[in-house]
């Protein structure tokens, strides 16, 4: 994929339920991944969408869906998210710590794609080790599971960091930035080096009732964003 874009990732949970058909369809034509946000109530304190919204998803759309584990136990879901349809399983780093390797190569070895997911509070040294394995890290630039917080801007430092790893290490993972996603933060975030954000209800469906009218107006804010700024 190319790095002189910002691939565009919708929180697909947030989709309008009394127009989850034409919403699905539009995005999956637009859309770079989906994002399937998985919680389970207890490693963040709100559940959501499960395996099952994959399998519903996956004879209907093209675009890579990305199952986004935050859940205090990842490894139990895992294979129900591959059959479920998901090209990525990302699970929170602090929740598969005591067997990382043993996680990671299972959603390989299920033939997905393994990703990562850090909170602002963990550090880049935590998955360095098996950083190889990964083809994407999401940063966190809020912390997981709390809607309306403020980006904790020290994360652009964050995933500066994680660029300068990248290329030292010649690796090709994706670096994705998830968390109160907004037309101010679009730029900061491409300047540092993500290459992938993820679009909550600020970001896309707040815009407007009507999906297609949403989605202009976001795609604007990111390409005025990115006129304005350069990657370092």
């Amino acid at each position: 994929m190319s790095r002189n874009k910002l691939y565009l990732a919708p929180s697909m949970g947030c989709c309008d339920l009394f127009d989850f058909k034409h919403q699905v369809e539009f995005i999956d034509k637009k859309a770079d991944f989906l994002h399937i946000d998985i919680k389970d109530g207890n490693y963040v304190k709100t559940y959501s969408i499960g395996p099952d919204f994959m399998k519903t998803l996956k004879p209907v759309v093209k675009t890579p869906m990305d199952a986004h584990l935050m859940v205090k136990h990842p490894q139990w879901i895992i294979e129900e998210c591959a059959k479920a349809g998901a090209a990525y399983i990302t699970p929170h780093t602090d929740c598969i710590e005591s067997d990382a390797f043993v996680t990671i190569h299972k959603i390989l070895d299920l033939g997905c794609k393994a990703g990562i997911a850090l909170n602002p509070s963990t550090s880049l040294e935590t998955i360095r080790y098996y950083l190889p394995l990964l083809s994407k890290v999401t940063i966190m630039i809020v912390d997981a599971g709390y809607a309306g917080q403020e980006v904790i801007e020290q994360m652009y430092e964050k995933i500066q960091t994680l660029v300068q790893w990248r290329n030292d290490m010649k690796l090709d993972f994706l670096i994705e930035a998830d968390g109160s996603m907004n037309a101010d933060v679009y730029g900061p975030l491409y300047e540092a080096g993500a290459d992938v954000v993820v679009l909550g209800p600020p970001a896309l469906w707040n815009k407007d009732k009507d999906i297609e009218k949403a989605w202009n107006i976001m795609q604007k804010e990111v390409e005025n964003a990115l006129i304005h700024v350069s990657r370092k």
